[in-house]
């Protein structure tokens, strides 16, 4: 065989550097030191798996043994997500995770070049998939205002999206501009309706199709915004999306990306209903002065919120099924079921009708250019869905008691307002340098954790799992909290 040449591999994967918390874990484990981490939140080592999982999928195995591939996935699988989530057994595509229909999108939204644009603060896994399909990222922003929890932005956003939510744009603008011919819904208007952008839909051009003349939208990063990723609720920061985003997304012509994978696992009961069903869009006539802190430098924003702001303490409602913009929903077995290692995933299609159509072929194309779907777990998803809601009220009974162990033994310290998701977040003193206390926490008390740096969070705050057995997670806390004011007597 030919070696292969230094420099041949895509700059796409090329290595990190290991940072120093990172090393440091790493010699505790070749010496043989066992850490508690209090970052896990892989609920298999955590005892939240239901055994009657494998049950279930060992009985679909011999149903498999005849290989009958179906792009979009089994429809009894797929009729089971309608049942449960809404919608229409066909707006449905299984994938075997979340993480490749986060592909699966950046290869039908986005050419090489163009960007999406991520919440921040947040988990760093949307940034290296889109650069392993040659997507670039910007940040929108949203601000802690304690004690009433995360705030999104919008100024942010407008920005990233090149237009402000009032410039009067219609929901009907174009997503992007096709280079060549376009394929159009039946008794869609090419001259009147939108058109989507996308390797996909290019493939699948047709002579009778005719190109839609706008440019697609930029913002003042100098490059094409084709998608809004919503992570909702947030992680690490448990902050559920202001629904105004999809509304935004509409009038710029951009499409939305949900990812509500943690959506069930509402922590906190909320202060107050929504002012109507729809908050999307209620409106309260007042405006409000808020003082936030900058997550990235953990400075004071002092501004006044518009009268239509939505307030984090409202009932949060899922953004996948809506129709006001293209929308694609993504979720998963991995967070419903505590399951990861079933890796079996869905994008759920809703919006606009002619937009929908030209997605619904485009993701067609890509499921079946894939075919990636394990059969056994898509044939048993119907009888999986059964035992969701046993799993939802386990887990979240697991998280709320560990997240009211964190307020009980961190009185002198912050925890910061979350709404919903696996972990939490720990404001304590700058005592030390991120790193440095990250590797002294390790050594005094035998505790990991990850700093705020790691999700673009201020230096002095760390993300903590609410995953683990509570005795375990009471422990480390009381570990954490007596070695925080061992390095503060030292200081």
């Amino acid at each position: 065989m030919r070696r292969m040449a230094v420099g041949m591999t895509s700059s796409r994967v090329a290595p990190g550097t290991p940072n120093r918390i990172a090393e440091a874990r790493a010699e505790f484990s070749a010496a043989g030191i066992e850490l508690t981490d209090l970052t896990d939140t892989n609920p298999t080592r955590h005892g939240l798996f239901d055994p009657a999982i494998l049950d279930i999928v060992a009985s679909h195995v011999g149903r498999s043994a005849r290989y009958d591939p179906t792009p979009k996935g089994p429809w009894p699988a797929r009729a089971a997500l309608a049942e449960r989530f809404g919608g229409d057994p066909e707006d449905y595509w299984l994938t075997a995770s979340t993480s490749e229909a986060y592909g699966w999108l950046f290869t039908l939204l986005c050419d090489p070049g163009d960007s999406v644009a991520v919440p921040t603060p947040g988990y760093p896994l949307i940034e290296p998939l889109a650069r392993l399909h040659s997507v670039r990222t910007c940040a929108y922003r949203t601000l802690y205002v304690h004690p009433s929890g995360w705030e999104l932005d919008r100024d942010s956003v407008e920005e990233m999206l090149g237009a402000e939510s009032d410039s009067g744009h219609s929901a009907l603008s174009p997503c992007a501009q096709v280079a060549g011919s376009t394929t159009q819904a039946e008794d869609a208007d090419p001259a009147t309706e939108p058109v989507l952008r996308g390797v996909a839909v290019r493939r699948m051009t047709t002579d009778a199709g005719r190109r839609f003349p706008s440019e697609p939208r930029t913002s003042d990063i100098g490059h094409s915004v084709r998608a809004v990723v919503s992570v909702h609720p947030n992680n690490p920061t448990g902050a559920y999306t202001d629904p105004w985003i999809a509304q935004a997304c509409a009038e710029a012509g951009t499409a939305l990306i949900a990812d509500e994978v943690f959506y069930p696992f509402q922590l906190t009961e909320t202060a107050r209903e929504p002012l109507i069903n729809d908050c999307r869009h209620s409106a309260r006539s007042r405006r409000i002065h808020l003082t936030g802190i900058d997550p990235a430098t953990g400075a004071q924003d002092d501004r006044e919120v518009a009268n239509n702001q939505w307030f984090p303490s409202d009932q949060p409602q899922r953004l996948s099924g809506d129709d006001t913009a293209l929308t694609f929903g993504l979720d998963g077995l991995s967070k419903l079921l505590a399951a990861p290692q079933l890796k079996l995933g869905w994008i759920r299609l809703s919006g606009p009708y002619s937009l929908r159509r030209q997605a619904e072929r485009a993701l067609d194309e890509i499921a079946d250019t894939y075919l990636s779907v394990n059969s056994p777990v898509a044939l048993a998803l119907p009888e999986l869905l059964t035992l969701a809601d046993s799993t939802i009220a386990r887990v979240t009974a697991r998280l709320t008691a560990n997240l009211a162990t964190a307020r009980e033994v961190f009185t002198d310290l912050r925890v910061r307002t979350t709404y919903g998701g696996w972990m939490m977040l720990l404001d304590v003193p700058p005592i030390l340098t991120p790193d440095d206390l990250g590797i002294a926490l390790m050594n005094r008390a035998g505790i990991y954790v990850h700093p705020g740096y790691f999700y673009d969070l201020p230096d002095s705050t760390l993300a903590l799992s609410l995953l683990p057995e509570e005795p375990v997670f009471r422990e480390a806390c009381l570990r954490l909290a007596a070695g925080l004011d061992v390095l503060k007597s030292e200081v």
